[in-house]
């Protein structure tokens, strides 16, 4: 059955964009396993999630985990460097570890990342990506990352990234990350944004909502920011990467025309909702969401006839009562012969 209101909707659509509970908690255990090995073999000094499971904006399912491995100081002067082999060498040394206590555990079989060691462990569903770095000793939350493709260690922020998310979460009363959720599942229903990455949709939701809101309107808040700002450039909540240096015009314009005409969808989603018409309003939503979202009710015939006389006809071609569907219906007047 349908939910009744669109508020309903929203819910039950928030519940099924979850990740596993089981597999969740699964992939904490396992960090904390890994961590303690890697730190009782003095290989590590601490360890840290990070990506879109950490900032806990990942839509289901749960393929991989990414944990970064912060190398203990002793390691310094053997592994850091350009040219030095040291970033491949340090991924030998924890596959090594790892493999001594998981021996069935197998490692870049899928694809060898150039930042990360990909572990598959046959209890898991998902893989964990060991990235090893070391710490920025001349910032907060710096830390550089091995990249043995290049044979290089890269600095990187991604902890004040996952920081910010973090706050922009406690901003919104704990719904940012959920409507980030709902951001990438839009994307996922969308072709047109098919080259988007998740954190092209979750950097331009984090400039749209910066406080408590409903769902339906930060979601509609979101598109119409991200209708003109990806015109331009788009940087990550950090402000140091712009993700959208590569578009071209024609990629810019085509993003832009599918935000845009989503808000659009999206308002008059709204003004339904505030008439009465969930049902219309679910219609409209579940076709910009795709699956995840409740589906609405089937209109009866004879209600939508009723409504034909009227009312007005949505986006979505659902005839209903209230007068602020994506087309009015006026009544005409009937020709005669005199």
């Amino acid at each position: 059955m349908a939910p009744r209101t669109t508020a309903e909707a929203f819910g039950e659509f928030d519940a099924a964009l979850n990740l596993d509970q089981r597999e969740r908690e699964q992939a904490q255990r396992r960090h904390q396993e890994v961590t303690d090995v890697l730190t009782e073999a003095g290989l590590a000094s601490s360890t840290f999630l990070q990506g879109s499971f950490a900032r806990k904006t990942m839509l289901k399912p749960l393929k991989d985990v990414d944990m970064v491995v912060l190398l203990a100081e002793d390691h310094r002067r053997r592994w850091f460097g350009a040219c030095n082999g040291g970033p491949a060498a340090s991924m030998a040394a924890i596959r090594q570890v790892v493999a001594a206590r998981w021996p069935a555990a197998r490692f870049d079989e899928d694809k060898q990342p150039a930042h990360a060691l990909q572990v598959k462990f046959v209890d898991c569903a998902f893989t964990f990506d060991l990235v090893p770095a070391f710490e920025d000793n001349d910032t907060v939350e710096g830390v550089f990352i091995a990249d043995r493709d290049l044979d290089r260690w890269e600095w990187s922020n991604t902890r004040t990234l996952r920081r910010l998310i973090t706050e922009r979460n406690l901003a919104t009363v704990g719904a940012f990350v959920h409507q980030v959720r709902m951001g990438k599942s839009f994307k996922t229903n969308q072709p047109t944004l098919e080259k988007l990455c998740g954190l092209v949709i979750e950097s331009l939701w984090y400039a749209a909502i910066t406080t408590k809101m409903s769902h339906a309107t930060a979601t509609v808040t979101a598109l119409d920011h991200a209708a003109e700002a990806v015109m331009g450039n788009v940087y990550d909540p950090t402000g140091v990467d712009n993700l959208a240096k590569d578009w071209t015009p024609g990629e810019r314009s085509r993003f832009s025309q599918t935000f845009s005409l989503a808000a659009k969808q999206g308002r008059e989603a709204q003004r339904l909702a505030i008439d009465g018409e969930h049902q219309a309003a679910t219609d409209i939503w579940h076709t910009l969401f795709g699956e995840p979202f409740p589906a609405p009710t089937a209109q009866p015939a004879a209600q939508a006839l009723a409504a034909l006389s009227a009312g007005s006809i949505t986006s979505t071609g659902r005839a209903v009562t209230s007068q602020r569907g994506a087309q009015t219906n006026r009544p005409a007047r009937s020709w005669r012969t005199r």
